[in-house]
């Protein structure tokens, strides 16, 4: 559990909005280490839709991204779930206690790119993700959500599914 000394601590690196929205984690029994690096990591709405606005002008026209880096494994990622069409890894800036992507190996860029081919692909897609969840113990219900372009706030240009829980999400989303 947080107390007021865990706090001090943490005011020194983050601020007191910070601390105060720990102790709100804590109240909500929110204290094992994923919820700790949720806590600690959320960044704002303004962040994601500077960060698409972004991603649109680079990597919109097709060149290699991150996920690219990760699925030929030069960027190390925390995989939770791999096959021959998709893989599954934590990341890294959670928006929830639980926190994963799901993404195809073949590099679609969004959503409303994809064709009639990758039909089975992204039901694949949609079937990992239960899967994944499931691997998780979310039991208690999970948030599946794909960002397609600049409004989607989408910050990289290959399709990805976020799967969110480990928590109470709110509605409406944002």
């Amino acid at each position: 559990m947080f107390n007021r000394h865990n706090c001090a601590l943490i005011s020194k690196v983050r601020t007191t909005r910070s601390c105060a929205f720990l102790k709100q984690c804590s109240k909500n029994k929110l204290t094992t280490p994923a919820n700790v690096l949720y806590c600690f990591t959320k960044r704002n709405y303004t962040d994601e839709v500077d960060l698409a606005k972004l991603a649109a002008e680079r990597f919109g026209s097709g060149e290699a991204t991150i996920f690219s880096k990760i699925i030929d494994k030069t960027i190390p990622a925390n995989i939770v779930y791999e096959d021959d069409q998709c893989l599954a890894f934590h990341d890294v800036n959670p928006q929830a206690p639980v926190h994963v992507l799901v993404i195809p190996k073949f590099p679609i860029p969004q959503l409303s790119k994809s064709t009639d081919q990758d039909k089975q692909l992204l039901g694949h897609l949609l079937s990992t993700a239960r899967d994944v969840a499931e691997l998780l113990k979310l039991e208690k219900g999970y948030r599946v959500v794909i960002n397609d372009g600049v409004d989607g706030a989408q910050s990289v240009y290959h399709l990805h599914i976020h799967i969110l829980g480990g928590c109470q999400m709110q509605w409406p989303p944002g």
